[in-house]
């Protein structure tokens, strides 16, 4: 399972943040990963940070930056380093010591500390296939998936996918707490497909309030199995790995998992573990496609703030702070290969 191109130990990297290497235009490459400066909109410069285990402290501001050529510094913030493109469906997993700033803005807004994308539309739209987030404090993960025009019925002039029902009739019993989020543009045919984004793992205390109201709809388009719950306090150090095996085949699942290990001690809990069509990739036929082609279709990492831009986040920087980065083949065991075989037939 998983692509094949890559040999697994050419997938391996291990960050070391105290050799920065300067490069044009201000942008600064760490290792396998780089600070691109003008994708980085309102995005401060990675400062290392020294003293005990070094780290990097990544943050966004207000206006800290306005002439980002890529990315709008109207509508976003980031400061976000990422590493080269791989083919859509290769197995591996991420890495990373992550703790925030004690002064980090406590707002009802989201925030991403890292992320893993692929294609959902074409081979650059969508969300995150995977996503850690700080909202009001409380770190949240979630996964994304789509549906297409084979998934949807017509009813009373209304576009309603096969996957969705609406949360509260039978509190997402069998299926996870979901929102419908993005509308990509009609094809030939006439269709909007949508992006789909559920929830994968919370904290204790649930979802804070601003997002209990967004969610509001429960998806079987993914089956979540989740384990334990993601660490409550957001400024102590926390070690997160995640695995991914995304879709390599169109129509296929993946895999995605998600341990936390304290850096103390490195006991690593799972938290959880999810099978859905995590990435979108097209048919071969390019007549009747409705994703990129498969030979264009690709997954990277991102590790830093990405918010949107809005006033509640005030003045004041949001920094998260991150150290010891690395990524390797994920050999993803027998048993998870059969559930998600099992996953895809229930979920189809």
């Amino acid at each position: 399972m998983g692509n094949t191109s890559f040999s697994p130990n050419s997938l391996d990297y291990e960050i070391d943040i105290t050799r920065p290497i300067p490069l044009e235009e201000g942008d600064i490459r760490y290792g396998a990963l780089t600070f691109f400066r003008n994708r980085n909109p309102n995005g401060l410069t990675p400062k290392l940070v020294r003293g005990g285990d070094a780290c990097l402290r990544l943050a966004v501001r207000r206006d800290a930056y306005t002439y980002a050529t890529e990315g709008s510094s109207d509508r976003c913030d980031r400061c976000e380093l990422r590493d080269t493109k791989l083919p859509l469906g290769t197995p591996v997993w991420y890495s990373f010591d992550i703790r925030a700033d004690l002064k980090f803005p406590m707002v009802d807004a989201r925030f991403i500390c890292a992320q893993i994308k692929a294609p959902y539309y074409d081979a650059n739209g969508g969300s995150p296939m995977f996503a850690l987030r700080i909202d009001r404090g409380r770190y949240v993960a979630t996964i994304e998936h789509l549906y297409e025009d084979r998934d949807v019925v017509f009813t009373d002039g209304t576009e309603r996918s096969r996957y969705l029902s609406r949360y509260g009739a039978d509190w997402c019993f069998n299926s996870a707490r979901a929102f419908d989020h993005h509308v990509f543009g009609n094809r030939p045919r006439d269709f909007k497909e949508l992006q789909v984004r559920a929830m994968f793992a919370t904290c204790a205390r649930g979802l804070p309030p601003h997002l209990e109201d967004e969610f509001q709809s429960c998806t079987t388009g993914v089956i979540v199995d989740r384990r334990d719950f993601l660490p409550d306090d957001i400024h102590k150090w926390w070690r997160f790995k995640i695995c991914v095996s995304p879709t390599e085949v169109k129509d296929e699942d993946g895999i995605i998992q998600l341990f936390v290990a304290d850096p103390e001690n490195d006991d690593e809990i799972l938290i959880g573990t999810a099978f859905g069509e995590f990435g979108h990739v097209g048919y071969s036929d390019p007549t009747i496609n409705t994703g990129p082609d498969p030979s264009q279709a690709y997954q990277y990492f991102k590790i830093g703030p990405y918010r949107d831009k809005l006033r509640i986040w005030g003045e004041h920087p949001a920094a998260i702070f991150v150290r010891n980065i690395k990524r390797g083949y994920w050999n993803v065991d027998a048993d998870l290969s059969d559930r998600r075989l099992k996953a895809h037939t229930s979920t189809r």
